[in-house]
């Protein structure tokens, strides 16, 4: 909250912004603040929470309007005002490294448990999954709807890995001609291993395990 005035005596500190008032002093070390809304002043302390009457705050902010008007310039700073706001500052500063650091721990722990909770959900979810899978391949469905939802089976490409592009590009059913260089011509290397099962020199044909995946209905 940028503030705009000040004032300061032996009894209370008010600090005004054009939102509200910030009010310390003799009701505690922490600050309390009073906004300006358009239904009139607005407290955050407790009392002005669980009460029908106005709490200490708010009557000292009325109290300040009315003892400088806003035609008369708000008092300034003096040094002394200055200094004590800056230590202000300093122990707001600490507070909130405070909250970063206890809300980092505790993000830690929380983020553990839900990793070991997770990992325990997810082996129970294995056995589901196993079992479901070997019902599909046992009946040889690719896809069964039930009245949960639907289970489905598919089967995945294997994956062509290339590990000496030399050798592969010696073989010219499986060259490509790109600007200024040659490349493999994945399409057909992939499609002549398909078709043949041949791993020719500078491949290696990695099988994939077929793919089991389900569907809840949106009622379960």
């Amino acid at each position: 909250m940028e503030a705009i005035t000040t004032a300061m005596d032996t009894d209370i500190d008010i600090i005004e912004s054009e939102t509200g008032f910030l009010v310390g002093g003799e009701y505690g070390g922490n600050a309390v603040e009073v906004e300006r809304t358009d239904t009139g002043l607005q407290c955050q302390c407790f009392i002005a929470q669980v009460s029908h009457d106005e709490c200490e705050h708010i009557r000292s902010v009325r109290e300040y309007i009315a003892s400088v008007p806003l035609s008369i310039e708000r008092p300034m700073l003096s040094q002394a005002d200055a200094d004590y706001y800056l230590l202000k500052l300093g122990e707001l500063d600490t507070t909130i490294a405070a909250n970063r650091e206890s809300a980092e721990e505790q993000n830690k722990r929380i983020n553990l448990w839900l990793e070991v909770e997770t990992d325990k959900i997810q082996q129970k979810k294995n056995y589901y999954r196993l079992a479901l899978d070997n019902w599909m391949h046992m009946n040889e469905f690719s896809t069964k709807q039930l009245v949960a939802g639907t289970l489905k089976v598919r089967s995945q490409q294997p994956e062509i890995k290339i590990n000496d592009e030399a050798k592969v590009l010696m073989d010219e059913r499986f060259i490509r001609i790109v600007p200024e260089r040659t490349a493999v011509d994945k399409a057909a290397l992939r499609k002549y291993c398909m078709d043949t099962g041949d791993e020719i020199p500078g491949i290696e044909i990695i099988l994939k395990p077929h793919k089991f995946s389900y569907k809840l209905n949106g009622g379960v």
